[in-house]
């Protein structure tokens, strides 16, 4: 008998990605410094086996228990054990900081006077003419803060969409990274966490994460077969050549990035050659 509802059953698992330090300090990117400024970096590193199974369970079983708007308490239970944590619990598990912003909304921009859209925008666009309802399209961005949507929209606030647009959460949270502004993490995540539970269809995300929350309640995995991050996972200088850049040396300059269409490429819809993560069953290892 299963364990979760049917309607769970085809649902995608997001397991989600590494960063490789090693690779972005090496091409002279500041990813590590920005994560370490918010002190994030052990999320980037994350590299478990996942349980399918398990998290489709979690998912099925979750709701907010919370009475309080501000504050969220999520409540589950997996192998018929309860599990209730809120955003300071999960910190401390993902070893990340509970302070800072916490808005959570993709379609507006929040209403901040300090926050101005346009000022925003020239962070990532400094050689466009930027205006709010501009559609964002990811193509004109640099090479490290295309690395860094990137990997906003697949481990920060992992969707199933596609990567060819930024959204104003995007944004937000990659103006916090550069600027080094605190966001909540935990909160942003467990928000995203909730999403799936109203939608039909949909990618479950966050499949590494989840797995290291049934681990620390001491929930027996049983006999499903573990899944491991595939290579396409793990970001790296194949990753940005996937999407199209390649590596040069300039004379004084060192190492850096060029797109190979010259920089203003064509808008299309980005396959990249990074097959959609979350393919659970594709790479299962014995535990």
């Amino acid at each position: 008998r299963s364990k979760y509802k049917g309607s769970y059953a085809a649902r995608k698992v997001l397991c989600g990605r590494v960063v490789d330090f090693s690779f972005t300090t090496c091409d002279n990117f500041q990813l590590e410094q920005w994560f370490t400024t918010l002190g994030w970096r052990d999320y980037f590193t994350i590299n478990a086996p996942y349980y399918v199974e398990l998290v489709k369970e979690f998912y099925s079983n979750m709701v907010n228990v919370s009475d309080d708007c501000e504050n969220l308490e999520i409540k589950t239970k997996v192998n018929r054990t309860l599990i209730t944590f809120d955003d300071k619990w999960l910190g401390n598990i993902l070893g990340v900081p509970t302070t800072g912003y916490r808005f959570f909304e993709t379609k507006k921009w929040p209403k901040d006077p300090k926050l101005v859209l346009e000022e925003c925008l020239r962070v990532f666009y400094p050689n466009e003419n930027v205006f709010g309802g501009m559609a964002k399209p990811t193509n004109l961005l640099g090479a490290e803060h295309r690395l860094l949507h990137h990997i906003t929209a697949t481990h920060i606030l992992p969707t199933s969409g596609g990567h060819e647009k930024m959204s104003y959460q995007d944004l937000y949270i990659m103006w916090h990274v550069v600027t080094g502004k605190a966001m909540n993490l935990p909160h942003l995540i467990m928000k995203n966490t909730l999403r799936p539970t109203s939608k039909v269809y949909g990618a479950l995300p966050y499949g590494m994460v989840i797995t290291k929350i049934i681990s620390h309640f001491g929930i027996i995995v049983g006999n499903e077969v573990a899944s491991r991050l595939d290579v396409g996972d793990i970001y790296n200088a194949s990753s940005l050549k996937r999407m199209e850049w390649k590596r040069v040396y300039e004379s004084g300059k060192g190492t850096g990035w060029l797109n190979k269409e010259g920089g203003r490429r064509k808008r299309r819809v980005e396959g990249e050659g990074l097959e959609e993560q979350g393919e659970a069953q594709r790479v299962s290892v014995m535990t």
